[in-house]
């Protein structure tokens, strides 16, 4: 049969686990109070922190206690919590007579006979106080006190993580907002850009073209490289006035039920002569039965051409391989390559917004990745890179995921 001692000492151990576990601060500070509560076998607990004034106490978790109790109006720091306040705790035997108790009527109808308080202290301050209550008459044993103690300590580190976790959140928050507004004034400038670039391109092939007269083979030679430069800005522009509409969700205007082997094998025959001039065997792996997919073909073939020549443009030699599975629930899209791979600490940031790696060698905007994130996120999947890939032990592994029961039709073909 378990101990006293032993069943403190376990609680303790939960307790500690719900601190640690990624619940939210009211679902974890519930949970201290009824594990305390159900150790003692009393009658309730509760947790209580200053409010801004630090005069009165509000309930921030409660177990075993009627609403009614709960609410019965502000908790002052009284007598009965006065040595809990210096860092102390305190017991009451008798909640219902003893003057330092503010609400003894209350108590008296809410069937608590004794109180015991402790002292919640979070970095050397004193912020609440964890009180525990008992139906009959009760002495608090050193045993329980030091447990209850133990309970507010580890209590208060749950309030400690959910500060910082509230920090990290409001930081995040700020962070994706500046991210937003500076994406936001990018593409207003793209736009702004986008029609005098086509037309000075449109002017230089005019040029090139012979239509205003001979022009010397160094003369092409420049206007030929200016309109590489303007193809080069149009490309970057078009891929910043992507992000705002794939993130508004206008790409499921395009959606509809298609088949995803068509798809992969229109990316493949595209950039299948890219790959032959490097060298490189483009390969696919392709299901018998085509699923079919709830999806913009477009934006398919916008990620699989950014995935295919990511995997051409850093493979000197060897193989790029296409390949689509299916599981239970989702369908899964891999293009791996043998090349030189992803250092481990640029790995992570592969998808992030103008990431260029040390190891690019051709010149891009670095959102071809990002964009193509948003867009399978837009269809309800996941995007995520490996390097080295786990089947070769070399090169990269690019996976991304398209849910199986997203959209109409999910038949096959």
């Amino acid at each position: 049969m378990e101990s006293l001692t032993q069943r403190y000492y376990r609680s303790l151990y939960e307790i500690a686990a719900i601190v640690n576990s990624a619940g939210t601060p009211e679902s974890v500070l519930d949970a201290i109070v009824k594990t305390v509560s159900q150790a003692l076998q009393a009658k309730g607990c509760s947790l209580m922190l200053f409010a801004p004034d630090r005069e009165t106490l509000v309930h921030m978790a409660a177990h075993g206690l009627s609403d009614w109790y709960v609410r019965k109006g502000p908790l002052s720091a009284d007598e009965s919590m006065s040595q809990a306040l210096e860092g102390k705790p305190v017991a009451v035997l008798n909640a219902t007579e003893d003057a330092r108790v503010q609400y003894r009527e209350q108590a008296r109808q809410e069937g608590i006979a004794s109180m015991l308080s402790a002292p919640v202290l979070l970095k050397e301050e004193i912020v609440g106080v964890i009180r525990v209550y008992t139906a009959i008459p009760h002495e608090f044993t050193s045993d329980e006190i030091y447990f209850v103690q133990a309970a507010a300590n580890l209590g208060a580190i749950a309030l400690e993580n959910a500060r910082e976790l509230e920090q990290c959140r409001t930081e995040v928050d700020k962070l994706e907002e500046e991210r937003r507004q500076f994406v936001r004034f990018l593409s207003v400038v793209a736009h702004d850009l986008q029609s005098p670039l086509v037309a000075t391109q449109s002017l230089l092939s005019y040029i090139v073209d012979g239509y205003t007269g001979d022009i010397t083979d160094g003369q092409q030679d420049l206007l030929q490289r200016g309109i590489r430069r303007i193809d080069e800005l149009l490309t970057l522009i078009t891929d910043l006035l992507d992000i705002p509409r794939i993130e508004a969700g206008q790409l499921e205007r395009e959606m509809q039920r298609i088949s995803l082997n068509g798809v992969v094998k229109q990316a493949v025959v595209g950039l299948d002569n890219v790959a032959r001039q490097k060298g490189i065997a483009l390969e696919m792996e392709l299901p018998e039965s085509s699923p079919a997919v709830y999806a913009s073909s477009r934006r398919l073939q916008q990620v699989l051409n950014n995935l295919i020549s990511n995997a051409i443009n850093y493979t000197r030699e060897g193989t790029a391989l296409v390949r689509v599975k299916e599981h239970d629930s989702e369908i899964r899209v891999e293009v791996m390559d043998t090349g030189i791979g992803i250092p481990p600490g640029e790995l992570p940031r592969v998808f992030d917004d103008f990431f260029r790696g040390s190891n690019a060698g051709k010149k891009g905007t670095g959102l071809g990745l990002s964009i193509s994130k948003r867009i399978i996120e837009a269809h309800g999947g996941k995007t995520w890179a490996e390097s080295p890939c786990p089947e070769t032990g070399k090169g990269s592994r690019f996976t991304f995921t398209l849910p199986k029961n997203r959209g109409p039709g999910r038949n096959r073909e």
